[in-house]
C-alpha cells in the first residue's frame, strides 16, 4: 500500500493527514453519540452514561487512529484514479 503525503498547507502541526483526522473523528465519535443518546440512558444512569462517554471519547480516538490512516490511504488512492 502507498503512503499518502498531505500537500504543504494541508498537515497539520504535528504533520499527520488532516484527512485521516477527520476520518478518525466520523469513526470514534460514532459510538460515542450512538452510546450518549441511544444505548446508555437505556442501560444506565446519568452519571454512567456520562463516565463511559467521557471514557470512550478518549480512548476511540488513539484507538482508531491506525485505522483512519488506512481508510485515508485508501481514499487518497481512489481519489487520485478518479
Amino acid at each position: 500500500m502507498t503512503r499518502y503525503q498531505a500537500q504543504d498547507g494541508q498537515e497539520d502541526r504535528h504533520g499527520e493527514m488532516t484527512g485521516a483526522i477527520t476520518v478518525n473523528m466520523i469513526l470514534s465519535m460514532t459510538p460515542v453519540g450512538v452510546w450518549c443518546f441511544f444505548v446508555g440512558p437505556w442501560l444506565a444512569s446519568f452519571k454512567t452514561v456520562l463516565i463511559v462517554a467521557l471514557l470512550m471519547a478518549v480512548i476511540l480516538p488513539i484507538a482508531c487512529l491506525p485505522l483512519s490512516r488506512r481508510v485515508w490511504v485508501l481514499l487518497s488512492e481512489w481519489a487520485e484514479r478518479v
